[in-house]
């Protein structure tokens, strides 16, 4: 795209529900990248303007402003052209989750206006476009149904969620967690209890991070009537799992405060991405071995075994030891263990 319109790059966002979430061609990362970070994203009246039309063809600045407009305007003056840029053609696409996909295209200053020319091909391409981003939000949705439905067949309550904790799915076991988790108006996710409520809508904000270190906790949710203590575990996701096309920012599983046999390791290394050693290490901590044990155990400095633990806790989302122990001890996984030795 940026070729046909002898520009710089191209950049897609979304636009609508949920934290922006971008790509562009490597040429102007380092450009898109400062314009997210110093508010400019926010303060972008081109794109307002342009999206404001509605129209479902390709728009360059002139179909939006005059060339005097375009002088006055503190988002050309202060940020497109101290960059090099200044002249873009774009379009915005309505996705089926109710984002807009916006594509610009983004033209050194020097260069001048995209061309007619180069607006007719990328009209051409438009249509194909739109079915694309259709297609790839669809496929996102799917990936999310998909880590739910294993969750489901192993007996843990999860879901998927917006940044905003809109519920995008969830399986029965999470929807049977009432009444102390609850599915609000417009499917908003929320804790009956006050306390992990406000610890939940803070973990999910620093979700909305760009370091995947920032959001995973877990949360106590204390027991309510006749139901169980429960410990909510907040996981950010990342990689290929959170994309441009999908609107999925977290998922959340549902655990039982109980006590229970350790889980095969075999188990954790396929639920977690554990290393075997990561596993077995986890599993001796579940039976209740303690660190100075386990590293006696294993031949290894007791430095060696915490090192390890670290590595476990990112990657199950955790902060310490009795949330390790938790989040691993409980029903199914100590059923499923059962079953692999058997």
């Amino acid at each position: 795209m940026a070729e046909i319109s002898d520009a710089e790059g191209t950049l897609l966002f979304t636009s609508g529900s949920g934290a922006m979430r971008w790509m562009s061609s490597p040429k102007i990362f380092s450009i898109v990248k400062d314009w997210i970070s110093n508010d400019w994203a926010k303060r972008n009246t081109r794109g307002q303007r342009l999206i404001s039309l509605r129209e479902p063809r390709f728009l360059t600045d002139l179909d939006g402003s005059t060339p005097e407009e375009l002088e006055s305007e503190p988002f050309y003056k202060e940020f497109l052209r101290p960059h090099g840029l200044g002249w873009c053609v774009g379009t915005a696409i309505r996705s089926p989750s109710g984002d807009n996909f916006i594509f610009s295209v983004e033209k050194a200053y020097q260069k001048g206006p995209v061309s007619r020319e180069a607006v007719d091909m990328l009209d051409r391409l438009r249509p194909h476009l739109a079915r694309a981003a259709a297609l790839s939000t669809s496929v996102g949705r799917e990936r999310a149904k998909t880590i739910i439905d294993v969750l489901q067949a192993i007996g843990i309550p999860a879901a998927v969620l917006k940044h905003s904790a809109q519920l995008i799915v969830a399986n029965q076991h999470f929807l049977s967690c009432t009444p102390s988790v609850l599915v609000g108006p417009e499917d908003h996710v929320s804790f009956a209890n006050p306390r992990a409520h406000t610890a939940f809508a803070e973990a999910l904000a620093a979700s909305n991070s760009r370091s995947t270190t920032e959001g995973k906790c877990s949360i106590v949710i204390p027991r309510l009537g006749q139901n169980p203590m429960l410990i909510a575990h907040l996981l950010p996701l990342d990689g290929a799992a959170k994309d441009v096309f999908s609107d999925a920012n977290s998922l959340l599983l549902i655990t039982h405060l109980i006590e229970q046999t350790a889980p095969d390791p075999q188990l954790l290394v396929a639920l977690f991405d554990l290393t075997p050693t990561e596993a077995r290490v986890a599993s001796l901590l579940v039976e209740g071995k303690s660190v100075e044990a386990i590293a006696r155990m294993q031949g290894v400095a007791t430095n060696t075994i915490r090192m390890q633990l670290k590595s476990v806790f990112h990657k199950t989302g955790v902060h310490r030891q009795a949330q390790l122990v938790s989040l691993l001890a409980q029903k199914p996984l100590a059923w499923l263990s059962g079953a692999s030795r058997s």
